[in-house]
């Protein structure tokens, strides 16, 4: 017999690591639902932290890699499907937040998503990169550069979207399809697009958002 509120887990929760990983912490929240295939991919010698606030969903196939770092899902939160997230510092998606199919978000020192945040399909997510001083010194022995990235309260991103270290996009904003931001702080309450992604327009209220009004 089920008791209210607690998780389910539609298949094994599969656990990768490699010759001496860290310790995991795993904390579970009400009502939680995990789908068939999800993986927990721990890194060797640091520790890590995966937090489920109640009501979260996982799809199939989802990556988590706390990769001495934290990912923390806030009520109601859901990846969907091959999803992949990886932290290495502090990794946290507000109330409600949506993942959509297949996003990435790579997190080396902070990746902030806001209450009710909505990413569509493919979207990318990183506050981090390598230097590429154009030597022949490998892209992966280069120095890390990183800055936190935030989305406000209800921001919506498009699909493909892109968005680079330092970006900061305020609440309400609409990143459309394809845009790739590249740091900078944006209005909130504008669509933004492009490449480099700009503001383009206000989202102002028009007669046409009147549901009792006919379509034209």
């Amino acid at each position: 017999m089920e008791v209210a509120g607690t998780p389910r887990v539609l298949g094994p929760l599969r656990l990768e690591t490699g010759p001496s990983p860290g310790t995991l912490t795993l904390r579970i929240g009400r009502d939680v639902r995990i789908g068939r295939e999800c993986i927990l991919d721990l890194a060797d010698d640091v520790d890590g932290l995966v937090e489920l606030g109640d009501g979260a969903q996982l799809q199939s196939r989802v990556r988590l890699q706390p990769w001495g770092g934290a990912i923390r899902l806030g009520p109601g939160a859901q990846l969907r499907d091959a999803c992949e997230l990886k932290s290495k510092g502090e990794l946290t998606l507000g109330e409600h937040a949506i993942c959509g199919r297949n996003v990435t978000l790579h997190c080396h020192q902070a990746v902030t998503l806001g209450d009710r945040v909505g990413l569509a399909e493919r979207v990318t997510i990183t506050d981090s990169d390598h230097a590429n001083d154009g030597s022949d010194v490998w892209f992966m022995d280069q120095p890390v550069f990183a800055d936190p990235v935030v989305l406000g309260r209800n921001v919506f991103c498009g699909t493909n979207v892109v968005i680079l270290r330092g970006s900061i996009i305020l609440g309400n904003a609409v990143v459309a399809a394809g845009a790739v931001v590249t740091g900078g702080e944006h209005a909130g309450g504008w669509l933004i697009g492009g490449i480099p992604a700009r503001a383009l327009k206000p989202l102002t209220t028009t007669e046409h958002d009147d549901p009792t009004l006919p379509l034209r």
